[in-house]
């Protein structure tokens, strides 16, 4: 029988049941659904990067790693896998247009590759494409490497294009962001994988480390495992780049050395010749010495001879006058002797003289050739001479080069060195910040309506308790009855709630979080102690106040509970003792103000549950006014400029970098950057700082103002002071004037005083002058980090991109990019305030709903009578639903208050290391949440019209009696 009565009771007051049913599934749904959406995002990415043997540890050199480094990285680390991979940033042309992408090497154990279309590539020309910039229709196309590219970056492969077989994605970008590079407009816009054969250049550029071990990713059993394994792995990355650095030194030295020896040896055979050459010569200049000897020689015998021969003739010539004066003087004999010596001796001259000219011809000819040969002879003296100079130049050079090869670079960078995972890592943690403190609020209004539900049904249903005792029902029976009731809602209501919202939530926030991460789909989390949880509470809230409530009424007799209570002795309420005020009021408002405060029960729970649901609206709408703006709050009104520079080797202003890229020292500001451990009471923090010189210009660069906008002046520092960044101030409760202590590894301990307080909103910075600096620390380490300000109308990718090609410089970081990824990150977040805001509203409806219905259940025969007085539908209407609408506006004005503080409890409960909130309700979040609240009464009122219309007039005769 008591079974019966339930299931027709819960008929009879169906919508009641279902209130409380949704009330409970709602604060179930909403406080379940939130609190898995964290580990369920966790776990469906743990299981991501599990798939695709995501790295633990990326190992880089400067130098990069051969075949042998890698052999040796691979023998010494204690690991599943470890894979060498090469990546460069090129240039690529598809489709008449250019893109900067980053050519991977396809990987084979860790970073594995997702097969979103087509095929894997098969030959070395083949490659897959980005999914972010390429879908279907692309496969089958050629990408090409773009004729613009420096020769260096086209000599990296053994192709010119590539065939688009793929479309991939990769565990190394599950963001759609893609980084920073050097080349086109600074921004890369996507990747392209290709198989390793497709590279001519065997060396690598980067080694992956897989860990044999999978333990939850930003949990402290994986942070204390690549703790353990950080020192190793750096201990052989170090190692390898020795090796390396030692054999590209040994390498080109043995180059040098055989281009040293074979110069010797040229030099050696050239001098050879050159001397054989001047042996040549020498004797050829001695046979022109002698040949000019032996002319000579001819010549002062022909100059004998013709001297002799004039002689002979003028002899000759004097015998033949003789003769022709005194023939008998005249000797034939001597005259004939004298001729035949004559004709001997000219023709002794004839022969001499034909072998002088003979002589003389042997001899200008030698001496051209001598000549000539001299003159080859002193060139190629001259070219030898020059060739083993600019030879012994070259080897001095390349020497130098040799000598000036630093050692290698090392960079062990783990998985918080890539983007994605730090930023999913943010964004999993605000959502479980959120889920921690909203949903137990959430709750408690859903269970204070509850309370309000089952304690008003108990009191209705006195009648039947006395009649059920006095036909001898037991106690635990009769209460069994409305545990059952209760019961039956909240285990329905739990188990509905409890499982669309563990599904609901997870798949609601992932599909906002989609814009930014390309992974796989979040999967179903179930947590066995959540369900036990929610049960628990679900059945206190609802069949634990059942039980109080029938215990207090149980411990009456039957005859008591079969008859009403006796109505409240009216009494004045504290409006009546304001006659300004309340005489001015007509008969009907007088007495919905005194039925409003006559039952303070009623209006206690009216007020806090309509206010709950308001606060929860204000906090809803709250915390989207802090996160909406902080990105471009920071990076408009706070950080002026346009890019964060770091140099490889530390510099004094001017800049030459700089300089010579058409920057002036106005256009950058140069300081020291490091990070420090600040520590004030028990808290310990690392944060960055900044040391600026004195009297610098730093306002062009950076706005330092406190949280009221007021300005401050570094130059009013004191010589022990420091500014400090509001975000960690607030979060270890640190006030202007405070000591603080700071101190890193190399730094000793040092306390210095809180001299201001400044507005941040993204990372920790405390900021101080060179001079404090010198005078408390010592002196200031080298400077590598600037700020710049580029010329309105150039983009800051484009100059970055075109600093970043500079040797001198180390990272480029434009402030753009990190204004579009915490902004992409909070927009993302918007769905949780949706979510949150939705929810609240939905409660709000039930809450006024299920209210409004106990308002009209327990005033049946007062409504009854109304009618029977006359009043009209409309007016009955009015009568009461006047005083559900100052209910409403009474809770929601205190709803207004409670959000103030609730949200600002919230934001203090939602601690992100790298950011601080814009803590913050705009007035237009206060009207929304007054304004809907009300909205929902009316609506109510509208909906629950017809039940008033319902009610008999008969009703007002009929007692128990």
């Amino acid at each position: 029988m008591l079974a019966l009565s339930t299931f027709r009771e819960i008929k009879q007051s169906l919508g009641r049941y279902i209130a409380l049913l949704m009330i409970i599934a709602i604060g179930v749904g909403f406080f379940a659904g939130l609190k898995v959406t964290d580990p369920a995002l966790r776990a469906s990415m743990q299981q991501y990067f599990e798939d695709n043997e995501f790295y633990d540890f990326r190992l880089i050199s400067s130098l990069g790693f051969g075949e042998d480094e890698i052999e040796y990285i691979k023998n010494n680390i204690d690991a599943r896998y470890v894979e060498e991979s090469i990546a460069f940033d090129v240039m690529m042309s598809y489709a008449d247009s250019e893109y900067a992408m980053k050519i991977i090497s396809l990987p084979t154990n860790i970073n594995k590759v997702v097969l979103m279309e087509g095929t894997w590539p098969k030959y070395e020309n083949e490659c897959l494409v980005d999914a972010a910039a390429f879908d279907e229709i692309h496969v089958g196309d050629t990408i090409k490497v773009a004729d613009g590219n420096e020769k260096e970056d086209r000599d990296r492969f053994k192709y010119s294009s590539f065939k688009i077989v793929g479309i991939a994605k990769s565990p190394l970008y599950i963001q759609y962001e893609r980084g920073t590079t050097s080349i086109g407009t600074g921004v890369l816009d996507g990747f392209l994988y290709v198989k390793n054969e497709a590279f001519k250049d065997d060396i690598y550029t980067d080694c992956y480390v897989k860990l044999d071990s999978d333990p939850p990713i930003y949990s402290d059993e994986y942070d204390k495992l690549i703790e353990s394994k950080e020192d190793a792995v750096q201990a052989v990355l170090d190692k390898a780049a020795e090796d390396r650095y030692a054999g590209i030194i040994k390498e080109a030295q043995d180059k040098l050395d055989d281009a040293r020896e074979e110069l010797e040896d040229k030099k050696a055979s050239k001098g050879k010749e050159l001397d054989d050459a001047k042996s040549e010569l020498d004797s050829a200049k001695k046979k022109l010495n002698s040949g000019k000897k032996q002319i000579e020689e001819y010549e002062s015998l022909e100059s004998q001879l013709k001297d002799g021969l004039d002689q002979m003739l003028s002899g000759i010539n004097q015998m033949e006058m003789a003769r022709s004066v005194n023939s008998a003087m005249f000797d034939e004999n001597q005259y004939n002797a004298l001729m035949a010596q004559y004709q001997e001796k000219s023709a002794q001259l004839y022969t001499l003289q034909s072998g002088l000219e003979k002589a003389r011809k042997e001899y200008n000819s030698g001496k051209k050739e001598y000549e000539d040969g001299l003159a080859e002879y002193e060139d190629g003296v001259k070219e030898f001479d020059e060739k083993i100079a600019e030879a012994e130049d070259e080897i001095a050079d390349a020497q130098k080069e040799i000598d000036d090869i630093e050692e290698a670079d090392t960079y062990l960078l783990k998985r918080d060195g890539n983007a994605g995972y730090v930023c999913f890592e943010s964004d999993s943690t605000i959502v479980g910040a959120i889920g921690n403190v909203f949903p137990i609020f959430f709750f408690l209004v859903a269970a204070l309506v509850c309370m309000t539900t089952m304690n008003r049904m108990v009191e209705d249903q006195r009648t039947q308790i006395g009649v059920l005792k006095a036909l001898g029902y037991s106690n635990g029976a009769i209460m069994g009855k409305f545990a059952f009731y209760s019961g039956s809602a909240a285990f329905v209501g739990t188990l509905l709630g409890f499982f669309l919202g563990t599904f609901g939530f997870p798949q609601a926030i992932w599909y906002a979080y989609q814009m930014m991460y390309n992974t796989r789909g979040v999967d179903y989390y179930f947590d066995p102690v959540m369900l036990v949880i929610c049960f628990v509470v679900a059945f206190i809230c609802s069949v634990g106040v059942t039980l109080v409530s029938c215990r207090v009424e149980m411990t009456e007799m039957a005859a008591s509970l079969m008859r009403p209570k006796a109505p409240k002795a009216g009494k004045r309420i504290f409006l009546e003792y304001i006659p300004f005020f309340w005489n001015r009021l007509k008969f009907l408002r007088k007495v919905s103000l005194r039925n409003i405060f006559r039952y303070k029960g009623r209006l206690i729970m009216m007020v806090m549950g309509i206010g709950g649901c308001t606060a929860l609206l204000v906090a809803g709408f709250g915390v989207y006014d802090s996160i909406a703006d902080i990105a471009e709050n920071q990076y408009t009104n706070i950080s002026l400029y346009d890019m964060d520079i770091t140099l490889k080797k530390g510099s004094e202003v001017p800049v030459h970098v700089l300089e010579k890229n058409g920057y002036d020292t106005e256009d950058y500001i140069l300081f020291y950057h490091s990070s420090v451990d600040l520590k004030f009471g028990k808290h310990t923090k690392n944060i960055y700082m900044n040391v600026y010189d004195d009297g610098a210009d730093i306002d062009k660069f950076f706005d330092i103002h406190d949280v009221k906008g007021n300005h401050i002046d570094m130059e009013s520092l004191g010589d022990d002071e420091i500014v400090l960044n509001m975000g960690i101030c607030d979060r270890f409760d640190i006030k202007k004037g405070d000591k603080v202590t700071i101190s890193s590894e190399d730094m000793k301990p040092v306390t210095l005083t809180v001299g201001a307080i400044n507005q941040n909103f993204i990372n920790n910075y405390m900021y101080m002058n060179a001079s404090t600096y010198e005078k408390n620390i010592g002196p200031i380490p080298e400077k590598k980090n600037l700020f710049v300000v580029v010329d309105e109308g150039i983009d800051s990718h484009e100059a970055g991109a075109a600093l970043m090609g500079d040797n001198a410089i180390s990272i480029v970081q434009p402030t753009q990019d990190m204004l579009d990824r915490v902004e992409n990150m909070m927009g993302s977040l918007n769905i949780i305030i949706y979510l949150v805001i939705g929810s609240a509203m939905a409660l709000a409806a039930v809450v006024v709903y299920n209210l409004t219905n106990i308002n009209i259940s327990e005033r049946v025969r007062e409504i009854a009578t109304v009618k029977v007085l006359g009043f009209y539908k409309e007016e009955t209407r009015s009568y009461v639903f006047r005083e559900n609408i100052l209910l409403v506006i009474m809770g929601a004005a205190v709803g207004l208050v409670l959000g103030k503080f609730f949200h600002a409890f919230i934001m203090s409960q939602i601690i992100v290391d790298l950011i601080t909130f814009d803590v913050r309700v705009t007035p237009l979040s206060y009207v929304l949440s007054f304004v809907l609240t009300v909205i929902f009464t009316l609506v109510i009122n509208v909906l629950m019209g017809p039940k008033l219309d319902e009610i008999s007039m008969t009703e007002s005769l009929k007692a128990v009696e």
